[in-house]
């Protein structure tokens, strides 16, 4: 299965409910295996969650990167908030549009649920 989580909220509460999701996910066996995708989109506010000095979730990024999750931050909302991809933790990849990136992983088949 892929699947992929959008986040785009400024509160990091939203921010660890979408992490803890994706937790979720990747543990439930009823509908996830080791060979599944995941990715977490994050765009609008909804980067801080993969910003450094923003990130109030940082361990648990770490976890879901260590777990092969694919992390994808906006780069225009990047630049809107004066950072760029130096400043992602580590394992985030930047891309030039999260809406783009949405898109195109649905166009590959991705499964969409957009986090609060």
């Amino acid at each position: 299965m892929q699947t992929v989580i959008h986040v785009s909220s400024p509160d990091t509460g939203d921010q660890h409910h979408a992490a803890v999701n994706t937790m979720n996910l990747l543990a439930d066996e009823s509908v996830s295996s080791s060979t599944d995708d995941v990715a977490i989109v994050a765009n609008g506010s909804g980067v801080r969650m993969f910003v450094e000095e923003t990130t109030s979730n940082s361990d648990i990024i770490e976890n879901l990167r260590e777990q092969g999750v694919e992390l994808l931050a906006c780069r225009a909302a990047l630049r809107g908030m004066g950072a760029t991809d130096d400043d992602l933790l580590p394992g985030v990849e930047g891309v030039p549009t999260g809406a783009g990136a949405l898109a195109r992983l649905q166009d590959e088949g991705y499964g969409y649920i957009k986090a609060p």
